[in-house]
């Protein structure tokens, strides 16, 4: 019987291994303006949002709720098994001995409560220290001056409060701005397979940008921008690693994507500006 029980946990190991492994999906960026919507923006103020963007960790199970998680596929595995007859039974049979095993190979995947909370103190560590509206807009300036000679303006204005309002900027057409670019970065997230007891996870993050006449409030365009790095590669414990370096080199990198990604939308709606000099706007 022993014997038995020990070549029916080596057929069931790699189907309950089967189920436990999972792998992410990556979200498709929009495609770019349609031609027709070029237009004469004349001079653009650039207004940043003043909310905190979504942040989300998906955090790994831990010991315990991973062997309980593996028990449940090691059982729906087993059960999953086509049979008939009397072999039905036996496979009834089996459905301890695969709760057993993904029970084990749960606990060995999931982690420490410890080892989670101490990476998430160090990420959220990180993102004390980041302004992410102002270091979005910061770089969109930058990439704007590097990649066009349009005459953006940064005003001293505050943007949005929160995701979604709509806020006009009617006062502005009496002081020279014709369109006002409003930059707002909306979620920031570590993701991965949902129900995976500790997958690798993407870093993404996106942001949203409003094209806004100021002579009447019309919204001459709107669009999400999504920076996915393109591949589910590091654990949750590995994003926080070295004072969490990988998560903070991702997001430079996103910052600079999502900069671009930005500056191409602007490039494809406005015609060809008179050259003027960027400035800056106090009120």
């Amino acid at each position: 019987m022993k014997n038995k029980t020990n070549k029916s946990i080596r057929v069931m190991l790699p189907v309950v291994l089967l189920l436990l492994l999972s792998c992410a999906t990556i979200p498709k960026q929009p495609p770019p303006p349609p031609q027709e919507l070029r237009a004469d923006l004349g001079r653009i103020g650039i207004v940043s949002a003043s909310f905190q963007p979504e942040v989300r960790f998906q955090k790994p199970m831990t010991k315990g709720a991973a062997a309980l998680h593996g028990a449940g596929e090691g059982a729906i595995g087993v059960l999953r098994t086509p049979c008939s007859g009397y072999g039905c039974a036996g496979v009834l049979a089996l459905v301890p001995v695969g709760a057993a095993i993904g029970s084990i190979v749960g606990a060995v995947m999931g982690v420490s409560s410890g080892k989670t909370e101490e990476t998430e103190d160090i990420l959220n560590g990180c993102l004390a220290t980041v302004n992410f509206q102002e270091t979005m807009r910061e770089h969109f300036l930058s990439a704007a001056k590097e990649k066009t000679n349009y005459p953006f303006v940064l005003l001293d204005l505050q943007g949005p409060q929160a995701m979604d309002e709509e806020v006009t900027y009617g006062s502005l057409s009496d002081k020279g701005i014709d369109t006002v670019l409003e930059i707002g970065l909306r979620k920031c997230q570590l993701w991965g397979k949902e129900g995976s007891i500790n997958p690798h996870l993407h870093f993404l993050t996106a942001v949203g940008i409003r094209l806004i006449r100021t002579t009447d409030g019309h919204v001459l365009f709107s669009r999400s921008f999504v920076y996915d790095n393109g591949k589910a590669r590091l654990k949750f414990s590995e994003w926080g690693v070295n004072n969490a370096q990988p998560f903070r080199e991702e997001l430079d990198r996103a910052f600079q994507f999502l900069a671009l990604e930005i500056v191409g939308a602007v490039y494809m709606i406005q015609t060809p500006p008179d050259l003027q000099p960027t400035e800056d706007l106090q009120n």
